[in-house]
């Protein structure tokens, strides 16, 4: 009874927490070829790569889950750059998804670095960008130098994906070739959204998920016989959609054309080239007008993956390609680059996000209140008195009440609600109304008393 499906926090009678579900996949440890011998200098050699097990978001991150994760972050301490409140927005005249169900866009690398630390707080997990080596702070404003060592490796939370957990999850999880696109070789206007290829959003992004077997092509300069195919779901065998086109991605890693030479590149889960804040060359004094005068020749980026829809198939190298790296610099803000994100499969301990108050073994999270923490792991609760809470972080907990003797399962993002496995039902702690130790059960709106508190 440790974990709760994730359907079970889709908590569908809560708007502010429809965002906290996952859809995201997971894809096993493993070996696969990186690069393309037959491709770009800077793909070359191709070379086998071992990955550990991540999840990584089925679909790019949508304008309005952005949004969401967005307005909470900055409500609690985050600020982002003034372009990612702008991005390109999907039709009104397209009645079958909503505007914002589209991919976010206009966005800076330091802004998706912010952004997925966000959504590891708002769900309860533990951070993985900080601003110093002793991960004393998290990152939550400004743009300076992440240096990998800035990285929480042992965190839950998400992230960027690193250039060969892109590249392995775009493959489809196929190990032992390299093909150009996910579903082989060739390109045309029904397989992905790109310059000129015959979908009806052209010059501009699709919504998330569109080439579903639904999409309609019609003759473009691109569209290359796309319009003459009966359409077919193009998620690629792992189960992602438009890994190539739409809007390319940011990924962690710094751009180093003679990287994949290195035989640091063939590392298991390698983070990719680093670099100290001198070596990059990158002016962070600079704001945004002063930054688009100056001389960035010699700056160096990072890279994106994938493509989008401004991107043209019969461009040098072709950009749409599995294995094309797209560089630019990390404070740009472009509406043909979005993200999605990335964490892996850890735990973070229970409850790792309470502070410590002034008296002895007293504690209080943020979103579950004030407590006594005795030396036998049973909880002293100001609101339901004792408890015996168990699981992973703020973001997967199952507390036993001693009061009504029964156990509940809640989390940062679901709370004040919980879940009561025993009987299938969410109950509502009316704590927050002055009613302490007081439930109320979802389904009748009735009450029940479950603690004893102070």
């Amino acid at each position: 009874m440790k974990h709760l499906s994730h359907v079970l926090v889709l908590l569908y009678f809560h708007s502010a927490n429809l965002f906290a579900y996952e859809s995201m996949i997971t894809v096993l440890e493993g070996a696969f070829y990186i690069g393309d011998n037959d491709g770009l200098t800077d793909e070359s050699p191709k070379h086998t790569l071992y990955v550990s097990t991540f999840k990584m978001d089925k679909t790019e991150v949508t304008i309005s889950r952005w949004n969401q994760i967005r307005d909470w972050a900055i409500s609690n301490g985050y600020s982002f750059s003034e372009s990612q409140s702008y991005p390109i927005k999907g039709p009104s005249w397209y009645s079958s998804s909503d505007p914002l169900d589209y991919p976010m866009n206009n966005v800076n690398w330091y802004d998706c670095l912010k952004w997925c630390n966000a959504r590891s707080e708002f769900m309860g997990r533990r951070p993985v960008y900080y601003t110093n080596s002793s991960l004393s702070e998290v990152f939550r404003s400004g743009q300076f130098h992440i240096h990998s060592s800035y990285l929480d490796t042992q965190a839950s939370g998400y992230r960027l994906p690193t250039e060969a957990e892109w590249e392995k999850s775009a493959r489809g999880g196929v190990t032992n070739l390299t093909h150009d696109y996910p579903w082989g070789y060739g390109i045309s206007g029904d397989l992905a959204n790109y310059k000129l290829s015959g979908d009806p959003f052209d010059d501009s992004t699709t919504p998330v998920g569109y080439f579903n077997g639904f999409q309609q092509i019609s003759l473009s300069t691109n569209s290359n016989g796309g319009e003459n195919r009966s359409p077919e779901n193009t998620q690629n065998k792992l189960g992602f959609y438009d890994t190539i086109g739409n809007v390319s991605e940011w990924c962690w890693d710094w751009y180093d054309s003679a990287w994949y030479s290195n035989p640091l590149a063939s590392k298991k889960d390698t983070l990719g080239p680093s670099f100290t804040e001198e070596e990059t060359n990158i002016n962070y004094s600079l704001d945004t007008s002063e930054s688009l005068l100056v001389d960035k020749s010699n700056w160096m980026k990072k890279v994106h993956r994938g493509g989008g829809y401004k991107t043209d198939p019969y461009d040098e190298g072709d950009p749409l390609r599995i294995a094309y790296r797209g560089v630019e610099f990390p404070t740009s803000n472009l509406r043909t680059i979005g993200l999605r994100s990335v964490r892996e499969e850890k735990n973070d301990p229970l409850w790792f996000d309470k502070i410590s108050l002034p008296f002895s073994q007293w504690y209080n999270l943020d979103w579950y209140g004030y407590f006594y923490e005795s030396n036998f792991t049973w909880v002293f609760h100001e609101y339901y008195g004792w408890i015996y809470p168990t699981g992973n972080g703020s973001y997967d907990n199952w507390i036993y009440f001693h009061y009504k003797k029964q156990w509940l399962w809640t989390s940062k993002f679901a709370y004040p609600w919980h879940y009561d496995p025993a009987e299938s039902r969410w109950l509502k702690d009316l704590s927050s109304n002055g009613e302490h130790g007081w439930f109320e059960v979802h389904a009748d709106a009735t009450k029940e008393k479950w603690g004893d508190g102070i």
